[in-house]
């Protein structure tokens, strides 16, 4: 819970890459929040006013440190707005820090949706340090964190049953920054893009924990969770602001998760994210008594919704007891003013 006077929160974002600055820019706009700082190693960005960085006509009056430690105890924030790495294991310092510092963090982080799928030693270290020191962490963000795991579950209470989950995500990759380009791999070669996914240096980040967490929720009692990852080919060359993909090259990729359960595949996600992708889209079909289907028309834009989860999302988490949580146990987020 925040110790001052004033009713806002004291936020303080910590990355400042383009989803760290969209965070940044929306945050500066709520009146229940008051950004007091921001941390960033990059040395072009320390010692800087946030105003240059998000290019506003006039001085925020926060300028850029490159030292969190410093920054939590001289700032005292509320919370830690934090945007860096998808990897639970490049993060573990800074939530550490925090956590011994009382200050909770609301994170873009994918791993960190359900930390102990994939490093359990981790996720209890972090639990520990956290509830030891008062403070809050989850992991958060529109996928995962939204589409293909909240929203299921929020649609299964208008169910009597549910027996089989399927998500389906289509984003077309060239309406997005280039970052997002180059992470599902346009304009590799196959080859280039098999090395890479082996290698794990791209694609998404994120599905097997979606999947374990939508079975978890509905208590699906998942036995194996898996998933795949394949390059989608450009047949023709494509183009986007920032790159052209040759006819034959990888345009993105196609990730497909799923969890069964005495051998039956009961949760099914399938996101598509590539270069020209037709019909972008969003859906969600329960199968149980009722059925269930959602669609949202044109997906939800990743970047900005990215950015909008974390600020909603940031009382709840202050306000929620301590220690490592995940978006099933805390309040549900809502538009923040």
């Amino acid at each position: 819970m925040t110790n001052h006077d004033d009713s806002r929160l004291r936020v303080l974002p910590v990355g400042l890459g383009p989803i760290g600055l969209a965070t940044v820019r929306l945050a500066l706009s709520r009146r229940s929040l008051q950004v007091v700082g921001a941390v960033d190693l990059d040395p072009a960005k320390v010692g800087r006013d946030l105003s240059a960085l998000l290019e506003l006509p006039e001085p925020t009056g926060v300028a850029v440190t490159g030292d969190l430690d410093e920054a939590l105890a001289r700032l005292r924030p509320d919370a830690v707005l934090l945007c860096t790495s998808s990897f639970l294991p490049a993060v573990r310092e800074d939530l550490l820090r925090c956590a011994r510092a009382g200050v909770s963090v609301v994170s873009s982080c994918e791993e960190l949706l359900l930390p102990e799928l994939q490093h359990p030693a981790l996720a209890a270290e972090i639990d520990a340090a956290a509830r030891e020191g008062g403070a809050t962490i989850l992991g958060t963000g529109v996928n995962p964190g939204f589409v293909l795991d909240f929203v299921p579950v929020v649609a299964s209470a208008v169910a009597y049953e549910v027996r089989r989950v399927v998500g389906l995500r289509v984003v077309d990759a060239g309406k997005r920054r280039l970052p997002l380009q180059k992470k599902v791999g346009a304009g590799l070669s196959a080859e280039e893009f098999g090395a890479r996914a082996a290698a794990g240096t791209l694609g998404h980040i994120g599905l097997r924990e979606s999947v374990a967490l939508v079975g978890r929720a509905l208590g699906l009692a998942l036995d194996e969770v898996t998933q795949t990852v394949e390059p989608v080919l450009a047949g023709e060359e494509r183009r986007t602001a920032f790159l052209t993909v040759p006819a034959g090259a990888v345009a993105g990729i196609r990730n497909r998760g799923y969890g069964r359960a005495r051998g039956e595949t009961v949760v099914e996600l399938d996101l598509q994210m590539f270069v020209g992708a037709p019909d972008p889209r969003d859906e969600i079909f329960l199968e149980g008594d009722p059925p269930v289907h959602l669609r949202f028309e044109g997906g939800i834009m990743g970047d900005s919704a990215t950015a909008a989860i974390l600020v909603n999302s940031t009382r709840q988490v202050v306000e929620a007891a301590p220690g490592l949580k995940t978006i099933l146990d805390v309040a549900p987020p809502r538009l923040a003013r």
